[in-house]
């Protein structure tokens, strides 16, 4: 009986985190999009003009996010 309470709670525990996690990683929809245009700019002059000031504390909230989450695993040796 205790098994499948416990078996049950776990189950809730796992649901709840990838919801969360899941959420987490939902782009802002406040975040200006880029589109082809922006793109095209950047590859011709090498940088795009914005109507708004960048966040740079949301930059760098982001880069630290990428950095923890990603998983860099060693490269092989041959």
């Amino acid at each position: 009986m205790y098994f499948f309470i416990s078996l049950g709670m776990l189950v809730l525990i796992a649901g709840v985190l990838y919801r969360a996690r899941w959420l987490r990683r939902m782009p802002d929809p406040a975040a200006p999009a880029l589109t082809d245009d922006m793109v095209r700019q950047i590859e011709e002059s090498g940088y795009i003009e914005v109507d708004e000031p960048l966040d740079l504390e949301q930059i760098q909230d982001e880069e630290t996010r990428f950095w923890n989450e990603a998983s860099w695993e060693e490269p092989e040796e041959l």
